[in-house]
């Protein structure tokens, strides 16, 4: 075959190949900055998740594992939904619950409410809307936290209406999930959990709002209905 023919059978290949490419494959093996502002503080958090650590990022979703200790957290956020959730799991992938002195506190699941996440390049950016999910390690039982802290940063314009709006939706969602018991095997769909020997949680760094400006109110995508 000659040379021309070679190269228009490879352009073909790579024509057909990208026209059935799918959009949720690994963007990059890179490492991922994932900046989470609480709108009660005037810092930014931001998580760097090295690349062993991606398991998934795309335009739609971001699942990142790290390991603490003896026990993984497993994360997941989402572009089309209004909360991201932290699953906990011992290293042979078993869920199992921390977070609390008393064995009634405990939680394996922790889902935050939030804006959906928006992705750029190797950044993810969200705002938390300070309510929370916990989980018993049953995938059931749960109870809802900080409703008073919500209704303060609405009262303190620190989130607006619109946001507010759809945090309830989002907790509606969370909710019946969670009382179904589709939770964590929905998450499982999203990427599958279990054995892992994940890289170390890195330190928490802090950036000024003023950097980020699309997390700042009222000028994030969130604040106003689109």
């Amino acid at each position: 075959m000659p040379p021309s023919a070679l190269t228009a059978l490879a352009l073909i290949l790579v024509r057909d190949v990208l026209a059935g490419a799918r959009d949720d494959v690994l963007m990059s093996v890179g490492s991922v900055r994932d900046f989470d502002f609480h709108p009660d503080e005037d810092d930014v958090r931001v998580f760097t998740v090295e690349a062993a650590g991606v398991l998934r990022l795309d335009r739609d979703v971001f699942v990142s594992h790290a390991r603490y200790d003896a026990a993984i957290l497993w994360h997941y956020a989402f572009a089309d939904h209004w909360f991201k959730v932290n699953l906990t799991t011992d290293l042979d992938g078993a869920v199992v619950e921390t977070g609390g002195s008393e064995a009634a506190d405990g939680f394996a699941v922790n889902c935050d409410l939030a804006t959906p996440m928006w992705q750029q390049d190797m950044a993810v950016y969200a705002v938390d809307l300070f309510l929370d999910v916990l989980i018993r390690s049953d995938g059931r039982t749960y109870r809802v936290c900080d409703v008073d802290e919500l209704a303060q940063a609405i009262a303190g314009g620190q989130i607006s209406a619109n946001e507010a709006a759809h945090a309830a939706h989002g907790l509606a969602d969370l909710v019946t999930m969670t009382e179904r018991g589709t939770l964590l095997p929905w998450l499982y769909e999203v990427h599958p959990y279990g054995p892992a020997d994940p890289p170390a949680a890195t330190a928490v760094e802090r950036v000024g709002l003023e950097h980020i400006p699309q997390l700042q109110p009222g000028r994030r995508a969130t604040w106003q209905k689109q």
